[in-house]
């Protein structure tokens, strides 16, 4: 059986837009939408094995249903810890650099929506709940890495610094890939902002 992460904390917007996978059927339903939105858009992921993610275990998971109950997007908030985090293993010199600065850093990674239409009404929640996440655990810096033909679309909700502009790994795709930056201090009043109207 898989470890799950003890979960201390409820977001405000957890589970009125997303829930936090804690159930072994949670995660074989969230891996099977990570392999299909994956796959789907990048190549070199295509033989990648996708169950029991080691970084999944110290980590907070979201995700969200259809009525029918399928899930139509995932995403997690990891935690730095003994396995470092994902983007150590594509840029691990970067991510130390934060770590060297006496910063506590987390990471946005796998996150796989069903559909663009879904994707605009529930991506702000996940950023409203990771930043929320963030503070309760007295996090500094959340990094993700992302096309950089996405990052205006992002700063419609966060303020990301740009720390790598070419990490140097296409995923398989003809697109570049950058490492960003969230510092949870920085970007509490667009945080404020953004969740006052939304």
């Amino acid at each position: 059986m898989m470890q799950v992460m003890q979960h201390h904390f409820t977001p405000s917007t957890v589970p009125e837009h997303l829930k936090i996978a804690t159930q072994e059927q949670e995660f074989q339903k969230i891996w099977a939408r990570r392999e299909i939105e994956f796959t789907k858009y990048y190549p070199a992921l295509t033989h990648v094995h996708f169950q029991d993610d080691i970084y999944d275990a110290n980590a907070y998971v979201l995700y969200s249903e259809s009525e029918e109950g399928e899930i139509i997007s995932t995403g997690r908030l990891v935690f730095d810890g003994a396995f470092g985090l994902p983007a150590d293993e594509v840029i691990h010199k970067e991510v130390d650099k934060l770590r060297q600065q006496g910063l506590r850093v987390a990471e946005s990674s796998k996150l796989a929506i069903a559909s663009a239409k879904h994707g605009i009404h529930i991506l702000p929640f996940y950023f409203y709940t990771y930043y929320e996440i963030a503070v309760q655990y007295q996090i500094d810096s959340v990094i993700f890495i992302m096309a950089t033909q996405h990052i205006q679309a992002y700063r419609r909700f966060v303020d990301v610094n740009i720390l790598v502009d070419d990490i140097g790994y296409s995923y398989g795709t003809q697109k570049t890939f950058a490492l960003l930056e969230c510092r949870i201090l920085e970007t509490a009043a667009t945080i404020a902002k953004r969740m006052g109207g939304k």
